[in-house]
């Protein structure tokens, strides 16, 4: 249980997509439009998403084949309680991020 954060923010890249979701819940994303949006490489991408989906932050959608769609998962207890969380704590980081460019 002391690795729940550390599962959720794995790594700067998997932190990044988590924060870009939350910024767009209602975006489908490819993992291109992932990896444009985010300056990101595409295998990271590749790599960071399976386990957002696994653990049920993100859905997938697969379209035909090929084609996979992602999308904060909006049903989900932890995404819900994540967009919260980041919906009030985001105006005290921009506040801070503001005084340090200062």
């Amino acid at each position: 249980m002391d690795e729940l954060l550390e599962i959720v923010f794995a790594s700067r890249a998997q932190t990044r997509v988590v924060q870009h979701f939350l910024e767009k819940p209602k975006d489908f994303f490819n993992l291109s439009r992932i990896a444009k949006e985010t300056d990101l490489a595409h295998s990271t991408i590749h790599r960071v998403m399976q386990p957002l989906v696994d653990m049920g932050l993100v859905k997938e959608i697969r379209v035909g084949q090929q084609i996979r769609l992602f999308i904060l998962e909006a049903e989900d207890e932890k995404a819900k309680i994540l967009s919260d969380f980041y919906e009030k704590i985001r105006p005290h980081l921009e506040e801070l991020l503001d005084e340090e460019s200062s």
